[in-house]
């Protein structure tokens, strides 16, 4: 949507007529409402942002603060163009940890699914086997065909426990304590805790350097930079930078006593300030980390793998070893 009302208006159609195009062209429904009732609201008047402002679900803070500035500056069409980079930018982050992620998730349902075929219908025909001829089962195989008994008996109730603390663990996390207390142990995670802090650090400084690249005032600018930090302490260390700025002080300053911030990405900002270049420097800043974030991830995933290799190994080798030992024992009785 944003790169092709970007497109439209640089090509010089007005807003309406632009708005009009793009009504024709989606082919989402829900979507093409959406862009009618904002053409029919510009129509009649109202500001592009204020008509943006009216879907929070499809247009965040940051977009309609950027579209707000551009409205105000008469460079709507510039404002667009930078917003839909901005956005596929973002895009293409959350890809790569989708993308990156998907191998050790694929490995795990593989695993879970081995696990529960083996013991739910291999390991109770080997059990009447065994019991046919008559064997002393070994205890590791007595632990196996308990477990299986347990799976077989009461999947159900296994199953509803299992959605029951899924249930109650989102209800946790939506709770603002229990936001809390995920992010700051997401935070002192090995490897994913560094991996998260840069990801929000890149996001951080590209946020901020577009809005204040498009003319929206810095304190404004860290109000909605809050909101689109997804960890609930670093956005809390966002709030106190805004608190203190709004008192003279410079950003550098402030960020050199967070915690937050690396002194490498403090150091950039401090000469962004006396250069004149902050947005610029925050957007390579962003760049930087958005790097790093990627190495992190490609390490948090080459950890994953090989330890999840050796789950499975581990569990699988114990329910063959419990069914192998019986039949061990019915070789000996024979021989």
């Amino acid at each position: 949507f944003t790169r092709q009302l970007s497109d439209l208006t640089k090509a010089g159609l007005p807003l309406v007529r632009s708005l009009d195009v793009l009504v024709e062209q989606t082919d989402n429904e829900k979507l093409k409402s959406v862009i009618r009732q904002m053409n029919s609201d510009v129509s009649g008047g109202m500001a592009f942002s204020d008509a943006l402002g009216k879907f929070p679900k499809h247009f965040s803070d940051l977009y309609c603060s950027m579209v707000r500035s551009g409205e105000v500056g008469g460079y709507l069409d510039s404002v667009l163009d930078r917003l839909a980079d901005f956005l596929e930018k973002e895009a293409d982050v959350r890809s790569q940890i989708r993308n990156a992620m998907a191998y050790p998730i694929i490995m795990i349902c593989v695993a879970v699914a081995v696990v529960v075929i083996l013991t739910v219908y291999v390991v109770p025909t080997f059990v009447t086997m065994f019991e046919e001829q008559g064997l002393e089962l070994p205890r590791i195989t007595q632990i196996l065909v308990g477990i299986s008994d347990t799976f077989t008996s009461y999947w159900y109730a296994i199953v509803a426990g299992i959605c029951l603390l899924v249930y109650a663990f989102r209800k946790y996390v939506a709770t603002p304590e229990g936001r809390i207390h995920v992010d700051r142990f997401k935070l002192k995670v090995p490897v994913l805790g560094d991996m998260v802090r840069k990801q929000e650090i890149s996001k951080f400084s590209r946020t901020l350097g577009t809005l204040l690249g498009n003319g929206v005032s810095i304190l404004k600018a860290l109000d909605v930079v809050a909101d689109v930090i997804s960890n609930k302490i670093l956005s809390e260390e966002v709030k106190a930078l805004k608190a203190d700025i709004s008192e003279g002080e410079r950003l550098s300053n402030k960020m050199r006593q967070s915690e937050i911030f690396p002194p490498v990405a403090v150091n950039m900002v401090a000469v962004g300030e006396e250069t004149g270049q902050l947005e610029r420097t925050l957007q390579r800043i962003a760049e930087t980390y958005e790097v790093e974030t990627e190495r992190s991830l490609k390490t948090l995933v080459t950890l994953i793998e090989p330890l999840l290799i050796v789950t499975m190994a581990v569990v699988v080798g114990f329910i063959v070893m419990a069914m192998i030992l019986p039949i061990f024992q019915m070789s000996t009785s024979v021989g």
